[in-house]
């Protein structure tokens, strides 16, 4: 009986280390697993903090940024706000028309342009509006004028440029609008109210994604 219990007894031991050693080699597989899919994601976060900007900037590009910057910083007006009005005017067409009748870049309306043309000395055409070297430093410059008008308010400014700065004036002066940005939805035109929110948000990715040259 010992010597079979003998035989018996090596033959569960041998088998109980080979089962505990899949059983290892299966934690260590389990293990690896998940440390080569923690890797992958750690990579891919890694990936993603890199190209963020990079990519960003496909969908929101910043074309002409030399003459806006230029211009923005000779009327002291903020570049990137100068590039979220261009995306959401006219996605930078220099030829893009409205059904209104502005035109270029900047959207600016022929009347609109003649007197700013007037104020300049400029002598201008209806077409030159499709020139960006013409477009856009009209368009500024009738952007610092209208920060004067309304004291720096860049909301008030941004309503003015979609509505005009009469009406804008006639709103505050009513009550019908605080000029607050929280108080958006009061404004009479909802083109206006949407314009004023849709360029604010673009305003804010602009600066995070060119808040720096390069």
């Amino acid at each position: 009986m010992r010597r079979g219990r003998g035989r018996i007894f090596p033959r569960l031991a041998h088998r109980m280390d080979l089962g505990t050693a899949r059983v290892v080699k299966a934690i260590i597989f389990v293990i690896k697993k998940r440390h080569l899919k923690f890797l992958l994601f750690f990579l891919l976060v890694l990936l993603g903090v890199a190209l963020h900007k990079p990519v960003g900037r496909l969908v929101y590009p910043f074309p002409f940024r030399e003459e806006i910057e230029m211009r923005s910083e000779y009327a002291g007006v903020d570049p990137q706000l100068v590039a979220a009005l261009i995306y959401v005017e006219s996605k930078f067409d220099p030829k893009a028309r409205s059904t209104k009748g502005a035109r270029g870049l900047m959207q600016i309306m022929p009347e609109t342009a003649s007197w700013v043309g007037a104020q300049k000395s400029l002598s201008l055409k209806v077409e030159d509006l499709d020139r960006p070297e013409v477009n856009i430093p009209i368009g500024v410059w009738y952007l610092s004028y209208l920060f004067r008008e309304f004291n720096g308010d860049r909301v008030l400014v941004l309503a003015a440029y979609n509505a005009g700065g009469e009406k804008v004036k006639t709103w505050l002066s009513s009550g019908a609008w605080t000029g607050r940005v929280d108080d958006l939805h009061s404004i009479p035109y909802l083109e206006t109210r949407r314009y004023v929110a849709k360029i604010m948000r673009t305003y804010y990715l602009y600066r995070y994604l060119y808040n720096h040259r390069g």
